[in-house]
């Protein structure tokens, strides 16, 4: 597995590195680049500012619809793919529904 593009949980006894804060820095930088504060962020996610903090300094990894919603209200879109060797997956938030015609 490579860590670098997917980060663990920490704990008090293992404080995050460099390799585990890159989805964190990544998103503030995203955010940033957008105008938006924490607590903006925040309100739209219906979570704390303290909860933004936690994710953009590595102190916490969010579940995955939690990075989609942080990702999806930033304008973007997430896309996870699961690739066994045999077969690959993959799924993008926001769902994209088909439109009726």
């Amino acid at each position: 597995m490579n860590y670098t593009t997917h980060p663990t949980k920490h704990t008090a006894a293992t404080p995050p590195d460099k390799t585990t804060t890159h989805w964190g820095a990544f998103l503030k930088k995203a955010r940033r680049s957008r105008g938006m504060s924490q607590r903006a962020l925040a309100r739209e996610l219906g979570v704390s500012q303290a909860r933004i903090a936690q994710i953009e300094n590595g102190a916490s990894t969010p579940q995955i619809d939690t990075m989609a919603a942080y990702i999806t209200a930033l304008g973007g879109e997430l896309t996870l793919r699961a690739d066994f060797h045999d077969h690959v997956t993959q799924t993008t938030w926001p769902e994209q529904h088909p439109t009726e015609s």
